[in-house]
C-alpha cells in the first residue's frame, strides 16, 4: 500500500495562501516518517510559480484541476474531482488546512470514500500507527485519535498550528499534472461570495488581528476605547484572565493556557503584564505589538514591537491616524 501524503492547497492573489505553505511542510515530515512522497492538489486557475512553491517544501508531484470555474469553490465538483482521483492513486494519508474549504470538502469527501476523517488536529504523530491529536472539552483536554484498517485517513489541521519553517532545505520544481476537469452539467450548488466575518463576533482563535486586554486599562469604563480601537483596525477583542474574572469580556475571550491558543497575523497586547500563563496563548502569533506604561513589564520581551504609552493617551491619536488614512483612501 502507498505510503505517500497528499496535501489539498489553496491559493490567494495568485499564490500559495500561507497555511497551505505550512500544510505542505507538516506533510513533508510525515511522509519522510512513514517512508513515502509528497504530492499537492489544487483547484482553479495558473497560480504563480506553483511548481517551484511546492517543490521547495518538499513535493515531487502537484495534481491541478486548472479550469476557470473552478477558481470558486463548487462543493459538488470538488468533492467529485478529487473522489476520483483518490480512488484511482489511493494515498496513506490526505491533509487539508482547517479553513472554510477544507472544513466543508473533506467531510464530503470522507463520507463517499467512507473513509476516516479527524478534523481540527493540532498534532499528527507516527507511530506504530498514525495518532491524530486534537483539542476536546474546549481546548481543556486533547484526545487521541488512531485510524484502523487499510484506508486512506484524512484530517484537517487546525489554522494556529500552521505556522511556516524558515529553512526550505528542498529547491526541486514539483512536477505538475493538469487534470482535466469536464463540467458540462450546471452546478446544483453554487458559491456566490463570501461575507467578511464579523470581528467583534469571530472566535478569537480564528481572528487575524486581535487587540488583547489586561488589567493595565484601568477601570472598566476605559474598555469603550479598545471597543474604538478594535472597530477602527477591524480586530477581535481578547483578555486575559484578570480581565475575564472582572466581567469585562465573557470567558470564550480569554486567551492563555487556560483560555484558548490564538495564531493571528497581528495582536496589539493592551495594559498586559506578560504573565506565563498568557503569553503561552500567544506563542504562534504572528507579529505581537505590546503597549504598556510600564517599561519593565514582561510582555516587552515575548513582543516583536514595543511601545512604552498611556492608552488612554494613545489610543486616541491612532484613532484620528486611521481617520486620516481612510480620509486619504476616499480622495
Amino acid at each position: 500500500m502507498s505510503r505517500d501524503v497528499w496535501v489539498l492547497l489553496e491559493a490567494e492573489n495568485n499564490k500559495i495562501k500561507t497555511s497551505s505553505a505550512a500544510l505542505m511542510d507538516e506533510g513533508k515530515r510525515l511522509s519522510s516518517e512513514l517512508g513515502g512522497e509528497l504530492y499537492g492538489v489544487m483547484f482553479g486557475l495558473a497560480v504563480e510559480r506553483v511548481e517551484e512553491s511546492v517543490g521547495r517544501h518538499g513535493g515531487k508531484h502537484l495534481y491541478f484541476f486548472r479550469q476557470e470555474s473552478l477558481d470558486r469553490y463548487l462543493p459538488n465538483f470538488y468533492e467529485r474531482l478529487l473522489t476520483e482521483l483518490l480512488l484511482k492513486e489511493k494515498p496513506y494519508l490526505l491533509l487539508a488546512a482547517a479553513s472554510s474549504l477544507g472544513s466543508d470538502l473533506m467531510p464530503r469527501v470522507a463520507a463517499k470514500l467512507k473513509s476516516p476523517l479527524v478534523t481540527n488536529c493540532v498534532e499528527i504523530l507516527v507511530k506504530e500507527d498514525v495518532e491524530f491529536i486534537k483539542p476536546v472539552q474546549n481546548g481543556r483536554l486533547h484526545a487521541t485519535v488512531v485510524c484502523k484498517g487499510t484506508g486512506i485517513r484524512m484530517a484537517t489541521l487546525h489554522l494556529k498550528v500552521l505556522t511556516v519553517s524558515e529553512a526550505k532545505k528542498e529547491t526541486a520544481a514539483a512536477q505538475v499534472e493538469e487534470i482535466e476537469a469536464v463540467i458540462e452539467e450546471e452546478a446544483p450548488i453554487r458559491v456566490t461570495g463570501f461575507l467578511k466575518a464579523d470581528h467583534r463576533t469571530i472566535d478569537i482563535g480564528e481572528a487575524e488581528v486581535i487587540v488583547a486586554v489586561g488589567r493595565g486599562i484601568g477601570p472598566s469604563e476605559n474598555f469603550r476605547k479598545i471597543e474604538q480601537l478594535s472597530d477602527g483596525i477591524q480586530a477581535a477583542i481578547g483578555g486575559t484572565r484578570p480581565v475575564i474574572d472582572a466581567g469585562i469580556l465573557p470567558f470564550e475571550r480569554q486567551i492563555g493556557q487556560t483560555g484558548k491558543m490564538v495564531s493571528p497575523k497581528l495582536i496589539l497586547l493592551c495594559g498586559i503584564s506578560g504573565a506565563m500563563e498568557f503569553t503561552k496563548g500567544i506563542e504562534n502569533a504572528g507579529t505581537k505589538v505590546a503597549i504598556n506604561i510600564d517599561r519593565q513589564a514582561p510582555v516587552f520581551k515575548s513582543a516583536d514591537f514595543g511601545m512604552i504609552a498611556d492608552l488612554n493617551t494613545l489610543i486616541p491619536k491612532i484613532l484620528v491616524r486611521i481617520d486620516e488614512k481612510r480620509k486619504d483612501k476616499k480622495s
